[in-house]
C-alpha cells in the first residue's frame, strides 16, 4: 500500500512539473548589433501576374534609408529616400512624390509595397521590434528560417557566407511576392 502511494505521489509530481514546464525561449538574436549598413543586389516583385525586377542599393542608417533601383542596363528607374518624418521617391522621368509613409507612397508609385519599417530588421535576420510576431521558425543555426509579422511572411533562403546576414529572402504579403538577393553587404557595428 504504501508503495502505491508513494508511484502515486511521484507520478502527480510529474505531471504537476509537465505542467509547469515553461514554453520554449526562441534563441537569441545571432545577427551583429549594427548602426548602419549598405546592401546591393537585386530585387524581384511579382503581383498580379506581371514580374518586375531590378538591381538595388541601399544606404541605412539610424535616422534615414536611401534605396536606388536600376534597370538590368544600369539606368535609374527609382529613388528613396526617406527618414522619420517624410519619403521622397523621384521617378527615372524626374518625377517627385512625397508622403509620410513609404509603403503606401511606394504602392501608388511603382505599384507594390515596400515594407521599409520592418524590412530594415528583416533585411538583418532580425524581428522587427515594433511588431507582434505570428510564427516563427528557427533553423539548426538559431537563424531565421521563416517569419510572420505585420501580415508579411518572410522566408530566408540563405545566409551570406553561412554566417548571420541574410543573402537570400523571399517575402509575401497578400497576391505580392518579393525576393531579394543581397550580392554585397557593408555594416559598420555598433560599438559595444
Amino acid at each position: 500500500m504504501r508503495a502505491l502511494r508513494c508511484f502515486t505521489l511521484i507520478g502527480l509530481l510529474a505531471l504537476l512539473a509537465a505542467c509547469a514546464t515553461q514554453p520554449p525561449v526562441a534563441p537569441p538574436e545571432v545577427a551583429p548589433q549594427v548602426d548602419r549598413f549598405e546592401l546591393r543586389g537585386r530585387v524581384a516583385v511579382k503581383l498580379d501576374g506581371r514580374g518586375h525586377s531590378a538591381r538595388m542599393r541601399w544606404l541605412h542608417h539610424a535616422d534615414s534609408d536611401s534605396i536606388w533601383l536600376y534597370s538590368p542596363v544600369g539606368s535609374t528607374i527609382a529613388t528613396l529616400h526617406a527618414n522619420e518624418e517624410i519619403a521622397t521617391l523621384v521617378t527615372s522621368k524626374k518625377e517627385t512624390y512625397r508622403s509620410a509613409d513609404v509603403q503606401s507612397l511606394t504602392r501608388d508609385v511603382l505599384g507594390w509595397d515596400l515594407p521599409l519599417d520592418g524590412l530594415k530588421y528583416w533585411v538583418l535576420g532580425r524581428v522587427d521590434p515594433g511588431s507582434p510576431v505570428e510564427q516563427i521558425e528557427w533553423d539548426e543555426q538559431e537563424r531565421i528560417k521563416r517569419l510572420v509579422q505585420g501580415g508579411w511572411e518572410i522566408e530566408f533562403a540563405g545566409y551570406a557566407d553561412n554566417g548571420t546576414l541574410p543573402a537570400s529572402m523571399v517575402l509575401r504579403f497578400a497576391d505580392l511576392r518579393m525576393r531579394l538577393l543581397i550580392d554585397r553587404w557593408n555594416v559598420a557595428l555598433l560599438e559595444q
